[in-house]
């Protein structure tokens, strides 16, 4: 049993009552880079990578969210796996640095199932650029200066169950942190946040498979929101199709996108989505671009499984 007393401890964090975090970074396709959502992600495939993804959310609206993320995962000796991020969130005037640390053990629980249970530690800090915006009112003493939260140190759990070809994983990507409050330029930002997804691959021909997955989020400051996806795969070099996003606070339509990911080379693999927003926002933006680029190489410790499809 000794080997689940780590996946243990992830399951008593994610069962706690009460857990606050900020906004999470937030992509089309959270199959891009499964560990901004997971930490158990970690680690949970034979190749190892590295890479980039933007995200240019609502093109066409001042100060509407962009998104950097500059991330890589490995495969390490006895089932651990090790992640590492770089993420920038900017809304408006308002800017979100964050380097998180991910690491995840696996154990086995059947001959084609594993059971992941990853932590996370990440130093955040959140920039208010007030004395760059526009104020009608110059010699308003709340203007007159930029507001900083400095470092703070989080926490974040998850586990993740997976075989060769389905998965089901459950995340608290952050925990508690203080933001910045306009009195003593400390505010209270606390949210709750949880993540659970789930999909499946299947063969449609000898040539081309599909992965419909699912994502539900949910937070205390934001609607619940249901990703629904559906990707196929071509020969393992070509990635395509739909995703529809819903706002569960205000209808089952909130935007509806379209993936493609190929491999420039055997290592180099390059994907694109665009989402268009079909609420009120579509009067006045009618698109959101998400880019990322990746390397990916063979890890030297083997998985004792297939490394699953669903991973791109």
């Amino acid at each position: 049993m000794k080997k689940y007393i780590f996946v243990f401890i992830i399951l008593g964090l994610l069962i706690c009552e009460k857990v606050f975090s900020q906004q999470i970074p937030m992509y089309g396709q959270y199959i891009f880079n499964n560990t901004v959502i997971n930490p158990a992600q970690a680690g949970a495939r034979d190749k190892n990578q590295a890479g980039i993804l933007g995200r240019y959310q609502w093109i066409g609206i001042d100060g509407a969210p962009v998104t950097y993320s500059g991330f890589a995962n490995f495969r390490l000796p006895n089932n651990v796996g090790f992640a590492v991020g770089l993420h920038q969130d900017q809304l408006g005037p308002i800017r979100d640095f964050t380097l998180q640390t991910d690491i995840a053990y696996h154990a086995r629980l059947a001959k084609k199932w594993y059971l992941s249970g990853g932590l996370r530690l990440f130093l955040s800090n959140m920039h208010i650029n007030l004395t760059g915006l526009e104020n009608i009112d110059p010699g308003d003493p709340f203007f007159s200066h930029d507001i900083s939260s400095g470092l703070h140190l989080n926490l974040g759990a998850g586990l993740l169950a997976f075989s060769e070809s389905s998965f089901i994983g459950v995340a608290m990507p952050q925990a508690p942190r203080r933001g910045i409050l306009s009195t003593n330029q400390r505010l209270n930002s606390f949210s709750r946040h949880f993540i659970a997804y789930g999909g499946t691959t299947f063969s449609l021909t000898d040539e081309l498979v599909i992965t419909p997955s699912t994502l539900f989020k949910t937070s205390d400051n934001a609607p619940s929101q249901l990703d629904l996806n559906a990707i196929f795969g071509y020969n393992d070099i070509f990635d395509f199709g739909p995703m529809v996003r819903s706002n569960l606070a205000e209808g089952w339509f909130d935007a509806i996108g379209f993936l493609v990911g190929f491999y420039i080379t055997n290592n180099w693999y390059f994907g694109y989505m665009y989402e268009y927003p079909v609420n009120n926002l579509n009067i006045i933006t009618k698109q959101t671009h998400e880019f990322s680029l990746r390397y990916l190489w063979r890890s030297k410790e083997k998985i004792r499984i297939r490394s699953p499809r669903y991973f791109l």
